[in-house]
């Protein structure tokens, strides 16, 4: 194994041997940070990091903004910023800039206080790898063949979502239910805007996404980090019916409101109405409304990934990063 390791850094650059590497978001340390940079005049605003991440066929990037907010003022009538992303433990400014995501405007909501921007990905450079490294797996891409149920991700889209990878994005499981059965299925497409609203996205086509449309109500549970084996065997369950509660590994309490099971390892959860969807690429994103939230631990471990890539550069550089690997 070890000798398979080196062979592989040698010619990829990569020895961390899973595209995208599972974590403990609660005993993450050093992330990378983001700004935004307006494209229309070149200003730079200060760390920015509730931005949500919605999509990656097109790359989707959500900015919920409080309206009475210097922040809105800044951005507003904009239509093209870029993200930057930054080693927050280098010295100097430019040389820990290690991505960069080109963005334009696609849409706007408001909700209550906020608005929602809604920008696409135009281009994404990094450098998490070195560009050689870099060459070389784009040549491999080409050959390798993916299963059936996953999307293929062509050209620079592929590195745009490295980039966006670079931040660890939660990993929460959706219930679902008709009152007798449920399905339990991954997602990481998904965020608040404040308190009374959520975003989440979901494949066009999926049993999933039909389930939601079907249903209108979910509960979103955040799950600890030991259960990083499991959750993403559940995958396979967008493409799955409803089953016999039997079927699951379910907490003792039920949700608050719904009454619905919550996963075995749910270490908080929020009860959500859909009122409304978008459509864009291949997504379908789903506005809800939060009509509860609810902790059942304190302290709790939050399971998470981040992208091979962004891993590797960590791993290289000597960053703590207690990778959960499958």
């Amino acid at each position: 194994m070890q000798l398979k390791n080196k062979l592989r850094k040698l010619l990829t650059g990569l020895s961390i041997p899973q595209e995208y590497v599972c974590l403990d978001l609660a005993a993450y340390k050093d992330p990378i940070s983001v700004s935004i940079t307006i494209q229309d005049n070149g200003v730079e605003t200060e760390t920015f990091d509730d931005h949500l991440f919605l999509g990656y066929k097109p790359l989707l990037i959500g900015l919920p903004i409080f309206l009475k907010s210097d922040e809105y003022e800044s951005i507003k009538g904009n239509d093209f910023i870029r993200l930057n992303f930054r080693n927050s433990t280098g010295l100097n400014r430019e040389q820990a800039e290690l991505a960069r995501l080109d963005l334009k405007k696609v849409g706007e909501m408001i909700f209550g206080d906020y608005i929602i921007l809604l920008f696409e990905g135009i281009h994404g450079e990094h450098s998490f790898i070195h560009s050689l490294y870099q060459f070389v797996n784009i040549q491999r891409e080409k050959f390798r063949k993916s299963p059936s149920t996953n999307v293929s991700l062509a050209g620079n889209l592929l590195d745009q979502v490295r980039i966006a990878y670079a931040i660890p994005r939660i990993i929460s499981l959706i219930t679902v239910s008709d009152g007798h059965q449920i399905n339990i299925f991954p997602t990481d497409l998904h965020g608040p805007i404040g308190e009374k609203f959520y975003l989440g996205s979901l494949r066009i086509g999926g049993k999933a996404n039909e389930q939601v449309e079907h249903y209108k109500k979910i509960v979103l549970s955040e799950v600890s980090a030991t259960v990083f084996k499991s959750t993403y065997a559940l995958g396979k369950n967008h493409m799955g019916n409803l089953q016999d509660v039997t079927r699951f590994s379910l907490h003792p309490e039920k949700s608050k409101v719904f009454n619905f099971p919550l996963p075995e390892a749910a270490t908080s959860y929020r009860e959500l109405q859909q009122i409304d969807c978008l459509d864009r690429g291949i997504h379908r994103i789903h506005v809800y409304e939060v009509l509860n939230q609810s902790a059942l631990q304190r302290n709790h471990s939050t399971l998470a990934h981040i992208h091979q890539y962004y891993a590797q550069w960590r791993l290289s550089k000597g960053l703590p990063t207690e990778m959960l690997l499958r």
